[in-house]
C-alpha cells in the first residue's frame, strides 16, 4: 500500500513540476489542400508514425487555407500543390493580408509535380476527350454526352473546391487559363470527387492519376501535370517537423502516390 501511495506522488509531481505526463505523444498539426494530403501527406502517415512515435494530425482544406491557418498559428505546418511563387502570388491576387511577413515563410519541396487524369464512370463509352471537346464540357457549351461520342445523357461535372492547385493546373491545360465557367458538383476532397464519379453513370471530373482504381475510368487526354508538392512553415522547422520532412524525402518516397 505504501509503495502504491509512493508511485501515485511522484506522478502527481512530475504532473504538478512539466504540465503533462512524460510520456506524452508528440503531435504535428498540418493543414493543406487536397491533393499534397491524398497523395503525399496520407500515404505516409501510418509509416511516420510507427517510426518517429508523432502523431501526424492533417486537414486537407486548400492550399490558401492551409497557408492562412499556418499564419494565424493554427497549424504548424501547411502543404500544397504549387510552386511557391504560385502560391505566394495567388494570395496577393486575392488581396489576401497575411500578419507574417513573406520572406518569414520557410518552404521545402516534398515531392515532384502530380500526374491528373480526366475520369468518367466505368460505363461511359467515352475514351478520348480533346482539349476542345473538355473546354466546351467545362464551359457550358457542351452540355450533352452524345455530342463527344457517348449515349443520350447530360454531363454532370465534379470538381473539388478545396482543390484549387488541381483546377488551376486543369484550367491551364484545358481552358487557357480561363476558370471553369459551369455548375458542378463540389467534392470535398480527392475520394469523394472519385466517389461521385464512380456512383454517377453521366459524372466527369479530374484527380490524381495515382488515385484512380477500379470504380472510375481514365479518359485519353493531353498530359496533365502540377506543380510539385511543398511544405510550408513559419521561420525554420521545429525539430519534430524536421523529421517529418526528412523522411517523407528519404524512406518515405516510396509511399508517395
Amino acid at each position: 500500500m505504501k509503495k502504491l501511495v509512493l508511485l501515485f506522488t511522484v506522478a502527481v509531481s512530475i504532473i504538478a513540476a512539466t504540465g503533462t505526463l512524460a510520456f506524452a505523444v508528440e503531435t504535428i498539426t498540418l493543414i493543406g489542400g487536397s491533393t499534397s494530403i491524398s497523395t503525399v501527406i496520407n500515404p505516409i502517415k501510418a509509416a511516420f508514425e510507427k517510426k518517429t512515435g508523432i502523431t501526424l494530425s492533417a486537414t486537407a482544406a486548400g492550399s490558401k487555407i492551409a497557408l492562412q491557418k499556418l499564419d494565424a498559428g493554427e497549424a504548424e505546418v501547411a502543404t500544397a500543390g504549387h510552386t511557391q511563387e504560385e502560391l505566394f502570388g495567388n494570395i496577393k491576387k486575392d488581396n489576401i493580408k497575411l500578419k507574417n511577413p513573406i520572406e518569414s515563410i520557410n518552404v521545402v519541396k516534398l515531392a515532384e509535380p502530380t500526374s491528373y487524369s480526366v475520369i468518367v464512370n466505368p460505363t461511359n463509352p467515352v475514351a478520348k476527350l480533346s482539349k476542345e471537346q473538355l473546354e466546351g464540357i467545362f464551359t457550358s457549351k457542351i452540355s450533352n454526352w452524345k455530342d463527344v461520342g457517348g449515349k443520350d445523357a447530360a454531363i454532370l461535372c465534379v470538381v473539388s473546391n478545396l482543390s484549387p492547385g488541381t483546377n488551376d493546373t486543369f484550367a491551364k491545360t484545358f481552358l487557357g487559363g480561363k476558370k471553369i465557367s459551369i455548375d458542378t458538383l463540389d467534392a470535398s476532397n480527392a475520394a469523394d470527387l472519385r466517389h461521385n464519379i464512380a456512383t454517377n453513370p453521366d459524372a466527369i471530373g479530374f484527380l490524381a492519376s495515382a488515385l484512380i482504381d477500379s470504380t472510375v475510368k481514365g479518359v485519353d487526354t493531353l498530359p496533365m501535370k502540377s506543380s510539385p508538392i511543398i511544405m510550408l512553415t513559419i521561420g525554420k522547422p521545429s525539430a519534430k517537423v524536421q523529421k517529418l520532412a526528412d523522411f517523407i524525402t528519404s524512406e518515405g518516397s516510396k509511399y508517395i502516390k
